[in-house]
Order: C-alpha cells, then sequence, then structure tokens
C-alpha cells in the first residue's frame, strides 16, 4: 500500500522513525520526500504501521493526514530513497531549542561534541532559519557548504542513531566555527573570548540561529543604554533556568517557558529590575535554546544575561557579519553559517492560563492555521508588519518583519514573501488584500504584487480584520469584536481604535465607538502625548496646563485641521502624560505600556462619568474630572480605566444581543492585563463569555490573517 502522510513532517527525523517502524514491523517498500509531504509504500498491514508510527512519533513531528493508495511491486526490504519535489502542502518545520540529549552532549567533556555551538539532532536545532528551500535536505539548508567529516556520515547513515538522516549534522572537526573580533574587525579569539570578555564588562554582539543579539551583564544597562541609544526599551533577558527566572519574575505557564518553543515570555517583576524595563511592571524573559546559548550561561559567573536583538533604530535585526560592525559594540562573536531567513525571538504574554502572543517568530513560524478556501496574499499593517499566504487549506502567516519604515525593512518584507511564495509552489493568486490606509508601505507593496500576479484588490479596514481574525482562529461565522489600538484608518477618513464592531468575513457594522478627539498635529501627537491631554482640554472648551499661550494659539489653528481620533490606544497615552508617568514616546507602546503599572497598583472605586449614548462612548468629560480628583495617581488611573473598559463590554453585550453572535477582544490593547480583566469580568457579570487570542497576535501582527479571510469570502 501506499500512504501520504502530510503534517510537520520536514526537518523533524520522520522519515528515520517510519524507517524504524517498518523494520520492527518487518514491513519492505520505502519512504521518500515529496515537497513538503512524504511518501510510505509498505508491504504489511496500514493500521498496525500507522498506530505503531503514531505511537513512536518523533517529539517535533505532527500528522495532520494519512492517504492511502494501492499500489504495486516487490521491495527486498525498507529503504529510505532519494526526495522529490512533490506538493508543498504540510507544514515546514520551525527552529526549536537544543533537546536534552545533545545537551547531555553538550556538558560532557568525553563527547566529541563537547562545548559544540552547532550540535543538533532531528530532535532540535535550526530548521526554519536554515531552509532555502524544499524537500528539506541538506543541499538545500545553509549547511551545504559543509561537508560531512567520515563520523558525521557514518551517524547520518546510521538508522538506529539519532542523528540518522539529521540534515544539519555536524560537528568540530566539519562544521560551523565561531570567532571572536574586537571593533577594528581583527580576530581576538572564539566563545571563550567572548564570554570573558562579557564577564569582564564588555557589551558585544554574538550571531545565533535567525539573527545575532546585543549581549551584556545586567549590571552594564547603563552603558548599553548609552551606546545603544535606546533610554527607555525593556529589553529581554535570558536566565539560566527556571529557578533562575522565578528569582526574578512571577513564572506561569511553565509549559511554554520551558518547551521547545523558547519564546521570550512577559512575566510580571518580582524584583525591580528597574534597568531592565524602566517604569514597566513586567519584564520579557527566555531560556537558552541553542549551543552557544547553554554555553554562555554554563560558563559566566552570572545567572542572567541581556540578550536583544541586534540592529539599527527602524531597521530589521541583522544577520550578515559584515553589518554588525555597525552597532560600534565591543566585541562581536560571528559564525560562518550563513542565516537563510531572518527570524526574531517570539515575544509571548500571559493573561491568567491564556498565552497572548505578541510577536509570533521563531518556534512558531511558518506553522499554520486551518484554511480551506482560495489562495490569497494579505499584506498586514506597517507596524508589527507580517503578510500571509494561503495554500493547499492552510494559512502561512510570516514571521515578525518589523516596522515597514526603512529601505531595508521593505526589502526584508519583499524576500520573505518571494521566499514563501516560492517555498509553497504558489504560482497564482485569487485575490491580494491590503488595508484602506493610503500611505501605509503594506498597501502599496501589495498593490504592487497584485498588479504583478494580475489579480483582485480587496481593500480591508484595519479593525474589521482584527475582528476576522479571531473568526478564523475560533472557527466562527461572527463576532462582536471589541477593536481596542492606537490606530487604524476608518472608513470616514478618521483614525480608530476603540471600536464595537459586528463581523462577519463579507462585511462588518460599526455599532459602538469612543468619543473623537483631535490627535493634534498627527504623529506629533503618538510621539508627545501631552498634546492629547492638551486637545482634550481644549475641544472641551477648558484652559489648558500643558503648553503657554502662545504654543496654545498655534495648536488652537490646528485642532479643526487635525484628524479626529477614537482609540483607545490614544486614550491611554493621554492619560499617561497628564499624569506624569511618560510624557514622550520613545518606542511602540511606550506611554500606554508605563500607564499598566497604575492600574495595577490602583483601586477602582472612583466614579468618572464614562457612558453610552447612540453609538458613542462618552469619555472626555470623565477625563478631565479624573485629573481634577485628588485621589493618588494609581486610583485614577485604574478607576477611569476601568469605566472605559466596562462601558465598552456594555456597549458590546448589546450588540451582541441583537446578532446573537459571540463577543471577542483583539487590537493592541488588548494586551493590557487590567483593561481584559475588567472587560472579561463585566462580561462574566452580564452573562457572557470572552474570546480572546491564543494563536494569532492581538496586535497588527494578526491583521493579515484577518484579511486573508476576508479576501477569500469577498
Amino acid at each position: 500500500m501506499r500512504l501520504v502522510i502530510k503534517g510537520v513532517v520536514q526537518g523533524v527525523g520522520f522519515r528515520p522513525t517510519v524507517y524504524r517502524v517498518a523494520k520492527s514491523l518487518g514491513m519492505k517498500g520505502y519512504v521518500k520526500n515529496m515537497g513538503s509531504e512524504v511518501e510510505v509504500v509498505i508491504d504489511g498491514d496500514v493500521d498496525e504501521f500507522v498506530d505503531e508510527l503514531e505511537r513512536r512519533l518523533p517529539p517535533l513531528a505532527e500528522l495532520t493526514s494519512v492517504e492511502v493508495f494501492e499500489s504495486g511491486g516487490k521491495y527486498d526490504d525498507f529503504t529510505i530513497i532519494p526526495s522529490t519535489d512533490g506538493s508543498r502542502s504540510s507544514s515546514i518545520p520551525v527552529d526549536t531549542a537544543t533537546c536534552r540529549f545533545c545537551i547531555s552532549e553538550l556538558k560532557d567533556p568525553d563527547d566529541r561534541r563537547f562545548n559544540y555551538p552547532f550540535i543538533n539532532c532531528t530532535d532540535c536545532g535550526a530548521r526554519y532559519s536554515a531552509i532555502q528551500g524544499l524537500p528539506y535536505d541538506r543541499e538545500k539548508t545553509t549547511m551545504a557548504p559543509f561537508e560531512m567529516c567520515t563520523s558525521c556520515r557514518d551517524e547520518y547513515g546510521e538508522p538506529m542513531d539519532r542523528r540518522f538522516h539529521a540534515q544539519t549534522l555536524s560537528c568540530p572537526d566539519c562544521g560551523p566555527k565561531y570567532t571572536l573580533y574586537d571593533n577594528d574587525k581583527k580576530k581576538i579569539g572564539g566563545v571563550g573570548g567572548f564570554i570573558s570578555m562579557i564577564e569582564e564588562g564588555s557589551v558585544g554582539v554574538a550571531k545565533s540561529w535567525g539573527g545575532m543579539h546585543i549581549v551584556s551583564t545586567l549590571d552594564r544597562i547603563p552603558e548599553l543604554r548609552r551606546r545603544y541609544g535606546r533610554a527607555q526599551k525593556p529589553f529581554a533577558i535570558m536566565v539560566e533556568d527556571l529557578e533562575t527566572a522565578r528569582k526574578y519574575a512571577h513564572v506561569t505557564r511553565e509549559d511554554v517557558f520551558t518547551g521547545p518553543r523558547r519564546p521570550i515570555m512577559i512575566y510580571e517583576k518580582k524584583e525591580p529590575l528597574e534597568e531592565v524595563a524602566p517604569g514597566l511592571p513586567t519584564v520579557g524573559m527566555m531560556l537558552p535554546y541553542t549551543p552557544l546559548h547553554h554555553i554562555l550561561l554554563n560558563e559566566i559567573s552570572m545567572d542572567a544575561l541581556v540578550m536583544t536583538s541586534a540592529n539599527l533604530p527602524g531597521e530589521p535585526m541583522m544577520i550578515k557579519n559584515r553589518d554588525a560592525f555597525s552597532l560600534d559594540l565591543d566585541c562581536y562573536l560571528l559564525h560562518n553559517r550563513k542565516i537563510a531567513n531572518r527570524i526574531d525571538d517570539s515575544l509571548i504574554r500571559v493573561h491568567g492560563d491564556k498565552i497572548c502572543p505578541i510577536r509570533r517568530s521563531r518556534g512558531y513560524v511558518p506553522e499554520t492555521l486551518p484554511f480551506d478556501r482560495s489562495t490569497v496574499f494579505a499584506a498586514g499593517a506597517d507596524q508589527s508588519g507580517c503578510l500571509a499566504f494561503s495554500s493547499n487549506g492552510h494559512l502561512y502567516p510570516s514571521q515578525y518583519l518589523g516596522d515597514l519604515g526603512s529601505y531595508d525593512a521593505k526589502v526584508f518584507y519583499q524576500n520573505t514573501a518571494d521566499h514563501l511564495e516560492s517555498m509553497l509552489g504558489i504560482h497564482e493568486l485569487e485575490a491580494v488584500a491590503v488595508d484602506l490606509h493610503p500611505a501605509y508601505t503594506s498597501r502599496k507593496l501589495g498593490l504592487e504584487y497584485a498588479k504583478d500576479k494580475d489579480c483582485q484588490v480587496v481593500e480591508v479596514q484595519h479593525h474589521w480584520a482584527h475582528g476576522a481574525s479571531l473568526l478564523l482562529e475560533h472557527d466562527l461565522e461572527h463576532i462582536v469584536c471589541i477593536a481596542v489600538d492606537g490606530t487604524g484608518y476608518g472608513e470616514d477618513g478618521g483614525s480608530w481604535g476603540g471600536e464595537v464592531l459586528y463581523c462577519t468575513a463579507d462585511g462588518y457594522e460599526r455599532t459602538a465607538h469612543l468619543e473623537p478627539f483631535p490627535l493634534l498635529g498627527g504623529e506629533q501627537a503618538v510621539k508627545y502625548p501631552k498634546r492629547l491631554a492638551h486637545a482634550i482640554h481644549r475641544k472641551l472648551g477648558r484652559d489648558s496646563p500643558y503648553f503657554d499661550d502662545k504654543t496654545t494659539a498655534i495648536f488652537d489653528k490646528l485642532m479643526d485641521k487635525s484628524v479626529d481620533t477614537t482609540s483607545f490606544g490614544r486614550l491611554l497615552d493621554a492619560v499617561s502624560a497628564a499624569l506624569g508617568v511618560c510624557t514622550e514616546r520613545t518606542y511602540e507602546g511606550e506611554p500606554a505600556m508605563k500607564l499598566e503599572r497604575l492600574q495595577l497598583e490602583g483601586d477602582i472605586s472612583r466614579g468618572y462619568p464614562v457612558y453610552l449614548e447612540g453609538d458613542t462612548i462618552y469619555t472626555l468629560e470623565a477625563f478631565l474630572k479624573m485629573l481634577q480628583d485628588d485621589s493618588p495617581d494609581p486610583h485614577r488611573a485604574a478607576s477611569y480605566t476601568y469605566h472605559v473598559a466596562c462601558t465598552l463590554a456594555e456597549a458590546a453585550v448589546s450588540t451582541a444581543e441583537d446578532y446573537g453572535a459571540p463577543i471577542g477582544i483583539s487590537g493592541g490593547v488588548s494586551y493590557n492585563r487590567p483593561i481584559v480583566d475588567h472587560v472579561r469580568n463585566k462580561l462574566k457579570e452580564l452573562g457572557c463569555d470572552l474570546l480572546v487570542h491564543q494563536k494569532v497576535p492581538n496586535g497588527d501582527m494578526g491583521v493579515c490573517v484577518g484579511q486573508a479571510l476576508i479576501a477569500a469570502n469577498i
């Protein structure tokens, strides 16, 4: 019989397992790759074979379907035969953390791979970051230039070995190597020298699987901030083990934190760690996931290191050795293996027992979502860029592409689109989905793509896309979406972001929104949120304490010329600025993120007059009343945002009752734990549940998912 097996079957030791299962059952035939599915021919009982295969699946493998066909021919043995291109409809393997067996070898002085920073096997290691094409064979990975030595080749060819047909197999004799450079690009050593320099206070760069990290000890963060030009941005830290993580933060969802994906997890701080994440109640932490990380944390005398993405402001993370020196740091630990696909660390926040993906990248991409619809391309948004293709029953969202403001970011976007298109074997598209915002780079790139493919363009309102992403993730026909974020181009030309929408895949209705106020000076109001607080005062005819008379007179002339915003994100920025928490934004979301500390510390007992009338949730008079209250800042911030969140929930319930639809929340503001808790509790009080994201990012990385669903249904 001939079996065609689909799922996560590439780069995870699947064919060797098939071989071992067939041999153990005394079956004859063969196994081979066909693009991204696997063909198996056996001369025995299919049910017995599949049952045993499922029982012995490798840790990273997953079967989604097994198709069975009649097959003739006789075979003398069971063999693994060369790959063919075949179809491209199954999952492409993700990068996964070094497994416990490789770690044991890494730490064993008697093992030939002792302290070898590229140790891996069929159960672990770089995958997507190393794949240049399918099928997943060595010649189509970045290991192609490294010819296996005799010892590695023996392991590769031994069916009972853990490294049987491990495509990225190597050892110190035949594999990639690290070299340490100083700031003059002179070779000064290797991994040991890097560890010594970091321990002595240097700030350096270490090349990893899908990009590079800036590395320093925690006590050198002030120097890192000065030299890197990041005065306030939170840094991720890598900790030695779970026990160390518990020392620094309140650790939850340990299964995700310690699992093979190894994302950065956003946890509430236990230790102050103010230098790591200034003004925030949380800290981003991850465990080692590459062999190099294990070597660093094993041999350095600290239990935690700063490990943050290496990039120039506004640019994608670096992947080429020559580019690293532009950072002007002390040392550069670089290896000689090419990075095929740039892929940042994934970033996840935990709400109770639920995970909220913020940045879906390494360890998660290119995993798919079910998508039994037409072949489309979704261009995504401009901040936290992400694009998606659908193909053969799957939707493939890309890795995190960053903000699309620079030339290099656009090149990264286009290269990612080309790579996914090639990997999936897509030749024709039925539609391209783009955001409504006329100035979005993603829109322009999407329109160019549609022109090149000669296919239909579908324009999708930003918050409708957020709602549709919930539809796809939860397999629903309709939903009432509380869409809350910083900005999204509205059909009225305004800047939306505090919306209640009734959404289907075919259309949406805006049933309620926050009270609009001027986005005074456009992007300048986003950077300097005191302008937002000032605009609220002036819209209500009140004097403003934030600027002098001359500046106020200038701003008064801008009031009518500025775009109105209904954004909950901008309202949070205004509260943050008015309470003196953050008056200048130096990174995305900073004012609102720093406000969360007050929201967590304060009580919600203050009564502020936020109310729904018609389709408008009136918030601005309550904003002024909050500022006039002489209560401590945490109580004012907590109570005001509580009332806004609860009124949004009440408006959503009213719409849900009209349409008989479930309620969900999406958009960047839904990463704010107090706000989500307030919405959930109010809904529970009113007899409703709240749907949240667990696979698709809440923020703008999830926009392409909703766009794809809508484009496939127009």
